[in-house]
């Protein structure tokens, strides 16, 4: 989306949350907003209610809608600070990471004490808490671990305040995203990963037109869904390109996903170690501290939780991913008529699976013995969390490849050619019909706007 567009034209899935927002709390215009043309909509102090709806939408506004509205008693700053306190005394091994840099500064909290936040930005954390599901938890949670991590990389406070500024915003594109690819539990289809990748771009955009911080937050944001190794999205940016704070966020997000599951620690010292070179080595190390020696999680790992379920999942993904491999190999050695960008990214595609492929052998994940033993040791025990984290994880990495396919194929006869990769990569709908990742071939272009 260029500036312009983004000054003019207002989203209507964002404006429908400021409504129903506006039914709960009170929401009011903080200037007079103008249409384009320069006819008063809605005089400074104003309440926002439904009977407006229709008018903000058909009208092209002079200033962006967030700029020009305000609520009363939102998530501000104190509020941000006392989420924080409460969430790093209830999560033990949060706790326990951010213990971990009592000889490196300033505390997490402490930096998060001293982040300032105007109220376009205000609003949209209001509207993440309202919506529930725990999306301002997680922001704080998310800002607390970039804090950490920037602390144990040896950034400078002020990089640790870009971190923990871009941590609390990160998912702030999610606002301007139809709501029916965000339902808990859905799992998107390949193409239609094409709703949710602009999300990082859209929370960049925002926070560069609607905010005076630093440029490094925006771009922060902007990167927080790259990886290292050039597999993340929107832009797909690799190694430098990728901003120290943006590679920070990209680790916190991942320990923040794990950290209410069983032995959260070493799930998230698996999954960043999972395919090598992600992440980068330095941040790694950094980390990896933190994510020993925490006596709740050291605990002996117990069969209650049930790791020894999904054995044939097991068998299901060491076949796919074989499967997959040759397949690709195949297509990219065919002589099918096919674009040079698709060939390439068939190329990029067979990398990346033979890269899963190491992975799966370097944990033994290939060879290990599907433990059903209705009496099992703790090696056992160990052996099928492993097992289970690994699974879990190269299955998405699997389905990041089925995505990145379905969206960057370059022409409509290429993305019908890779139908059978992409079901297979996608797992869900190798052996159904391929109508499912054909669907609209315009819909794997990746939007431009929010």
């Amino acid at each position: 989306m260029s500036d312009a567009a983004q000054e003019s034209t207002v989203n209507h899935h964002y404006l429908n949350k400021v409504i129903d927002l506006s039914e709960e709390m009170h929401v009011e215009a903080s200037e007079d907003i103008f249409d384009a043309r320069g006819n008063k909509l809605l005089a400074k102090g104003a309440r926002v209610s439904r009977s407006l709806q229709e008018r903000l939408i058909v009208h092209k506004l002079r200033k962006p809608l967030e700029a020009c509205i305000v609520v009363e008693d939102g998530v501000n700053d104190s509020a941000v600070l006392d989420a924080a306190e409460r969430i790093a005394g209830a999560c033990l091994p949060l706790a326990h990471i951010l213990a971990s840099n009592r000889k490196s500064g300033p505390s997490p909290t402490a930096v998060l004490s001293h982040l300032r936040f105007g109220s376009a930005m205000s609003m949209m954390l209001t509207i993440a808490d309202r919506q529930g599901a725990g999306a301002l938890d997680h922001a704080v949670l998310v800002s607390l671990l970039s804090i950490s991590i920037a602390a144990k990389a040896g950034l400078s406070e002020n990089e640790q305040s870009v971190a923990g500024l871009a941590g609390l915003l990160h998912d702030i594109g999610e606002l301007y995203i139809d709501p029916a690819y965000l339902e808990k539990g859905k799992r998107l289809l390949p193409h239609e990963w094409s709703h949710l990748v602009v999300h990082p771009y859209t929370g960049g955009m925002l926070i560069r037109q609607l905010e005076s911080f630093p440029p490094a937050v925006a771009q922060a944001v902007s990167e927080h869904h790259e990886r290292f190794d050039g597999s993340g999205y929107p832009r797909r940016l690799a190694g430098a390109a990728i901003s120290a704070s943006g590679q920070i966020v990209s680790i916190a997000e991942l320990i923040a996903g794990v950290l209410a599951k069983d032995h959260p620690l070493e799930r998230a010292a698996l999954a960043l170690k999972i395919i090598p070179g992600e992440h980068a080595r330095p941040l790694l190390a950094a980390i990896a501290g933190a994510l020993r020696g925490h006596d709740a999680s050291q605990d002996s790992i117990d069969d209650s939780v049930g790791y020894g379920i999904g054995a044939d999942n097991v068998i299901r993904l060491v076949a796919r991913i074989e499967h997959s491999l040759r397949m690709g190999q195949d297509m990219v050695a065919s002589a099918a008529p096919i674009s040079q960008k698709t060939r390439d990214l068939l190329k990029a595609t067979v990398e990346r699976v033979e890269h899963i492929k190491r992975a799966m052998i370097s944990t033994g994940l290939d060879v290990a013995p599907l433990i059903q033993s209705a009496s099992l040791d703790s090696s056992d025990i160990a052996v099928l969390f492993e097992q289970n984290v690994t699974s879990r994880e190269l299955q998405w990495r699997m389905r990041d490849i089925a995505r990145d396919l379905a969206l960057y194929a370059s022409q409509p006869q290429d993305r019908l050619l890779l139908v059978p990769l992409i079901n297979l990569l996608d797992d869900d709908f190798s052996g159904s019909t391929p109508m499912t990742a054909t669907a609209s071939a315009n819909d794997t272009n990746l939007p431009l706007t929010a």
